[in-house]
């Protein structure tokens, strides 16, 4: 049974969602929370695809099937690089120069904000329950549709190493800025009494997105490295 305890968190989860999905410059389609009380639920999206057994739901704008570069092996996912990489760098290859670069580094920002906005939920909720976010906590996060697997796969996709990791700072560093934090309350309030919310309703409680937001690993370190040598 979902208890307004349960309920009111689920709602800083989406909530958390929505708002770095917004900040790395995507659209919010949809946001859901369950009825309180509610023993099963099942939430039809945009789209017409089904989903059962979640206590609610955040729909972002579309992107690229980067599901097809997933595989879950039954313990968690693994990505196909290879094919990944060959794909975008032929399509870079065909446009040539710096039109070609700038896709590979558009479509590397794409992956770094699905990560980020996938880690936003569970770390949004546990700042709500005062504690702090342990990605490494791996009870409940072995299952195909856990943001945390979701995000760890996705991070196989990229360049760098400790890519995930550096999702999780960037991540919890964004959800910790008070005027970002101010957003997740204020939109999580809303869908608490709504219950369910469509674009519009969705889109005044949004932040503007930040440009080259997240970042990559490789420019924080460069960034980092710039400050201490100044």
């Amino acid at each position: 049974m979902l208890t307004p305890e349960f309920r009111r968190a689920v709602c800083f989860h989406e909530a958390g969602h929505a708002v770095i999905h917004a900040l790395g410059g995507s659209s919010i389609y949809a946001l859901a929370v369950a009825p309180e009380g509610s023993e099963s639920w099942t939430y039809e999206g945009r789209k017409g695809a089904v989903i059962e057994g979640a206590a609610g739901v955040c729909e972002p704008c579309d992107s690229p099937r980067l599901a097809m570069y997933l595989v879950w092996d039954g313990t968690s996912y693994r990505a196909n690089r290879n094919e990944f990489n060959n794909v975008h760098r032929s399509m870079a290859a065909s446009l040539g120069g710096t039109r070609g670069k700038h896709l590979l580094t558009d479509v590397r920002r794409l992956v770094r904000r699905r990560i980020c906005g996938a880690l936003a939920g569970p770390i949004a909720e546990s700042y709500y329950e005062k504690r702090e976010f342990n990605v490494w906590e791996t009870e409940g996060w072995v299952d195909p549709g856990s943001d945390v697997e979701h995000a760890m796969g996705l991070a196989q996709l990229l360049p760098y190493r400790r890519e995930f990791e550096h999702a999780c700072d960037v991540t919890c560093e964004a959800l910790r800025r008070p005027e970002i934090w101010a957003r997740v309350v204020a939109l999580a309030d809303e869908l608490e009494h709504a219950e369910n919310m469509s674009e519009d309703a969705i889109a005044e409680f949004l932040p503007p997105p930040e440009a080259n937001w997240p970042p990559s690993g490789a420019a924080r370190w460069r960034d980092h490295y710039a400050v201490e040598l100044a």
